[in-house]
């Protein structure tokens, strides 16, 4: 077997299995909760209630969370009435967004700014290419998708979901590589004259 082929060969399989591990590795440092688990607190609510932890207190048990950096401590039913009033209608935009803190807002529209990434290398693409008037992938192309995708994964490490952090940590190393060939051409040049 050539050696490229032996090295395609490799990289597809650590861009396969790459993902499956990285996953694992934020399962188990606690980053993310493992799929499926059994509900015990501390309770993951998302933005709105980062986490709740049930703490016995004095003979009683109470409800400790942190939102927006502030600790607040409830009893059942203090929790509960505060769960009512974060269900009330909300300012539509907080609404649209699905969060009730500036610190959802800010990544919210982390996540929509690397999704604006994502797009514009379509668009770079596009426009490199009717210039040409042949199809090519100018290297902004690979730029603005390892950028597009790592702000993605962020995003979606915060939000927890493991659909879009797969989807988008298997491009990036596909990404990664391009731009490897492309800056590693040069040299190779440069080390055989």
């Amino acid at each position: 077997m050539k050696r490229t082929q032996r090295s395609l060969l490799w990289t597809a399989a650590v861009l396969t299995v790459g993902p499956i591990f990285a996953w694992l590795l934020l399962v188990s440092t606690g980053v993310v909760k493992k799929p499926g688990g059994s509900l015990e607190p501390p309770f993951d609510l998302s933005d709105r209630l980062s986490s709740v932890d049930i703490q016995e207190r004095d003979g009683r048990q109470v409800a400790v969370f942190e939102d927006s950096g502030m600790t607040y401590e409830f009893t059942g039913e203090e929790l509960l009435a505060e769960l009512a009033e974060r269900q009330r209608p909300l300012n539509p935009i907080l609404r649209l967004l699905d969060v009730t803190s500036p610190t959802g807002v800010f990544w919210v529209v982390f996540g929509l700014l690397g999704q604006a990434v994502f797009m514009g290398r379509m668009i770079v693409q596009w426009w490199a290419s009717e210039r040409a008037k042949a199809s090519i992938v100018p290297t902004a192309f690979w730029w603005l998708s390892l950028l597009g995708a790592s702000m993605l994964m962020i995003y979606f490490i915060w939000r927890k979901e493991i659909v879009g952090f797969l989807g988008q940590c298997t491009g990036w190393g596909i990404y990664l590589r391009n731009l490897w060939l492309i800056y590693g051409k040069p040299s190779r040049e440069a080390g055989s004259k």
